[in-house]
């Protein structure tokens, strides 16, 4: 980036790049959407500017580099390392907050709770997990050519409290107070068996494990849960799509689980869910049923 220069002789401009020059612009950006969109959290701002992202062609190429050289998960994760989600593109941020197609909740739900009959010294238990039904229009999804490809984006954005010191870890990744994961219905998938696929219920007699496709995702889930904001982009047929009508936002633990003296547990946390497809230009309106994410809060059986 061209800006101006520090020094009071010589030239009046100079170069800066890397992290200075990126910190200026997305905080640039951040301010432009919250002067625009004075009613979205700050999760929101943050979760809009990952959503816009993308990888440029350079990041492509170099990706196409480390395929050549590593395993694709090591490729991605160093991407993931190097160059993030990529390079946020503030006019598609803020065309999508108007879209249609672009679906964003602000909510909240407590992570931790104790049962009536637990012990003081008890440790909490995870809580409950949001499940949201999303309104596609199904039926002209279905009606789409089958080898046309569409694209789904989620990306889930929250803050945590930093771990006041290393008292009290019991794992080895215990700096975050608490944690929040999304995970997407699958093509044929019911809805029983993904709310036992979350929670975790894989040891009873009633469950053989998630049913369904889960192939499509750029990232995974085992990429895209690091730090407070998890993004990924699915790619697929149509019809899958219209089989993708639920996502499920829950909790993890974190350190509020543990250390309980600071009664932290009892506390609600925010975020912002954001939902958008993208869908080739086609004489079929897809767009005209969807309106609003259908929200269920459901305890988690843990």
């Amino acid at each position: 980036m061209l800006t101006t220069s520090g020094r009071t002789t010589g030239q009046l401009f100079e170069v800066s790049a890397d992290t200075s020059a990126a910190c200026a612009l997305v905080s640039g950006y951040a301010a432009v959407l919250m002067s625009e969109y004075p009613d979205y959290w700050p999760e929101t701002v943050r979760g809009l500017l990952v959503h816009s992202a993308d990888w440029t062609e350079l990041m492509w190429q170099r990706f196409d580099g480390f395929l050549s050289q590593h395993s694709k998960n090591v490729a991605k994760q160093t991407m993931l390392r190097s160059v993030g989600y990529g390079v946020p593109n503030l006019e598609r941020a803020l065309y999508s907050a108007n879209h249609v197609l672009t679906l964003i909740a602000q909510d909240e739900l407590q992570p931790f709770a104790k049962g009536t009959d637990a012990s003081e010294s008890a440790d909490p238990t995870l809580n409950e997990m949001q499940l949201y039904e999303l309104p596609w229009p199904i039926e002209a999804l279905r009606q789409l050519p089958p080898e046309m490809e569409v694209t789904l984006r989620v990306t889930l954005s929250y803050f945590i409290e930093p771990n006041p010191g290393r008292r009290g870890y019991r794992q080895r990744f215990s700096y975050q107070s608490h944690g929040l994961r999304f995970e997407v219905i699958r093509p044929g998938q019911s809805l029983e068996n993904f709310r036992s696929f979350i929670n975790e219920l894989g040891n009873t007699e009633d469950y053989s494990g998630p049913e369904g496709d889960a192939d499509g995702w750029h990232l995974g889930p085992q990429l895209r849960t690091r730090g407070s904001l998890h993004a990924d982009i699915w790619t697929g047929s149509a019809a899958a799509l219209a089989d993708m009508y639920t996502i499920a936002v829950f909790p993890v633990g974190g350190w509020w689980k543990y250390r309980t003296a600071r009664d932290r547990w009892k506390r609600r946390v925010r975020y912002s869910l954001i939902v958008s497809v993208d869908v080739p230009d086609v004489s079929v309106d897809i767009y005209s049923d969807v309106e609003n994410l259908i929200k269920t809060r459901i305890e988690i059986e843990m």
